[in-house]
């Protein structure tokens, strides 16, 4: 089902802006940096390729299939990155949160942090869903700690998931937050943005 979305989510230190073409070169610019990609499925390795994730986000932008936001520095205006929400079904209320690429001058920040926290604000308490999941490489133990960091529940693998472009194939792991569990999750997200990174 698709979802449809002008919104601009307006957090602390940085805003989810919905992507469109305007904005297409200064993200582009993010994600030529090879670090990016270093725990992902995906190898992006040249322009043409950045060029094609940014076709597919606006595509898909485009048809709602997707939600697809770029990460803003409100301090300095700067396209910092980009995330999404996916498949969102509002028949059974459920997304996943992911594709969050952000410049690794600002890993270790409350950047990604924040943006979770707004992604999952609107969830929540905009489109009313009941579950929202993140699924992130077996091998990328930085962001598992990061997910189980904001509350989410690690449901279990999904073994040989995803097959990289030299043929490795890898596992995913599986973090979801519930409704029921959102007010406390939420709790928390306002005790990291605004005293742990304050």
């Amino acid at each position: 089902m698709s979802v449809m979305n002008t919104q601009i989510l307006d957090g602390k230190s940085i805003k989810l802006v919905p992507i469109d073409e305007s904005l297409g070169d200064g993200l582009a610019r993010v994600l030529r940096n090879p670090d990016i990609w270093e725990f992902t499925w995906r190898k992006i390795t040249s322009d043409e390729q950045v060029q094609g994730l940014i076709s597919t986000a606006l595509a898909n932008q485009k048809n709602g299939s997707q939600i697809t936001f770029t990460i803003i520095d409100k301090a300095t205006e700067r396209i910092i990155g980009t995330t999404r929400i996916m498949h969102p079904d509002l028949v059974h209320r459920n997304a996943e949160i992911g594709c969050t690429w952000i410049s690794p001058d600002y890993w270790r920040t409350s950047v990604n942090t924040e943006g979770k926290s707004l992604l999952l604000h609107y969830c929540f308490e905009e489109l009313k869903l009941i579950r929202v999941e993140f699924t992130v490489v077996a091998n990328n133990l930085r962001s598992q700690r990061a997910v189980e960091r904001i509350g989410a529940v690690k449901e279990g693998v999904l073994r040989k998931h995803r097959i990289k472009s030299d043929g490795s194939i890898h596992d995913n792991v599986v973090f979801s937050i519930l409704d029921t569990e959102w007010p406390a999750v939420k709790e928390n997200l306002h005790y990291l943005i605004n005293d742990k990174y304050a």
